[in-house]
This record gives structure tokens, sequence and C-alpha cells, in this order.
């Protein structure tokens, strides 16, 4: 019963590190656009989506438990009146990560994005991407 117990507390306590960065900081606002999440040896997700109205700052945000590093990469496509543009990269960070990524115009009408983010061990990844208009 004492073990369930404290599992049950573990789930609980994981499940709020997750969620609460993403929903109560800063660093999660703004209108998310995609998300994903992945666990296990060197977890791996991707996520992609549309940033729609006039797209300012874009952001991805990954989390990891235990917190370690992770490998990030990046793709962006806008279109801006008969125009597209695209940037894309890639970067290793500790977690948490809330990194602006660069797009190719200053006020898009509209972008595609998505990123991928790998764990260097074993673990819980949560990925999402946000946009500010």
């Amino acid at each position: 019963m004492k073990r369930l117990l404290t599992l049950v507390l573990a789930m609980a306590g994981l499940f709020a590190l997750l969620q609460g960065p993403a929903l109560a900081s800063p660093a999660g606002a703004g209108r998310r656009i995609a998300a994903c999440t992945a666990q296990g040896q060197f977890a791996i997700c991707d996520a992609a989506g549309n940033a729609r109205h006039h797209p300012v700052t874009i952001v991805v945000h990954v989390r990891a438990t235990p917190v370690q590093s992770v490998f990030v990469a990046w793709d962006i496509t806008c279109a801006k009146g008969s125009g597209a543009g695209s940037s894309s990269g890639h970067f290793r960070s500790g977690t948490p990560v809330n990194r602006k990524l660069h797009h190719p115009y200053k006020h898009p009408d509209n972008c595609i994005v998505s990123a991928d983010a790998q764990l260097a061990r074993g673990g819980h990844l949560h990925l999402w991407l946000t946009y500010t208009s």
C-alpha cells in the first residue's frame, strides 16, 4: 500500500511539473500551435502545426524529467502576400527550453512550424510550440 501511494504521488508530481510551466508561466503564454510527449530511452517527439494569425514570435518549449540535455531541430515556412520563405535550425540545450525561433518575414500572414526533440538519456519528454500575434 505504501509503495502504491508513493507511486501515485510521484505521478501527480510529474504531471504538475510538466503541465504547470505550460499553463502558468509567461514562457508558456501565447497561442499553442502543436504539442507532443514521449518517454523511454532516448525519447523523441515531433510536433507540427500552423500559426495562422500573423505570428510575431514563435517559441519552442521543451521539458524533460529528469532534467537533462535535449537536441532540438525546427523548421518554419511562412507566407506573406504571394511569397513564401523558410528557415530552419537545430541546437542542443539543457532543459527546460523556451527558445524563440527565427522566421523569414517580419510580419508574415501565417507560418507552418515543426519541431522535434530527443532526450540525451531516458525519461519523459514534453515539447510544445506557441506563437504571439
